[in-house]
């Protein structure tokens, strides 16, 4: 496993894919935002419930 699905999920998918051009960039910008955007809701998650005012 690489170490780089931990920062850069979307590339590490399209090279196991052999994407190229520019179905590797729009399918690796969608996967990474996925990707971030669940971490960040997590995180709002954990805010929201452990740091209420």
């Amino acid at each position: 496993m690489k170490f780089e699905v931990l920062y850069n999920p979307g590339n590490v998918i399209c090279d196991y894919l052999k994407m190229k051009d520019d179905h590797k960039f729009i399918f690796r910008v969608f996967v990474n935002l996925t990707y971030y955007g669940h971490i960040l809701g997590l995180l709002a998650l954990y805010y929201s419930r452990h740091f209420s005012f």
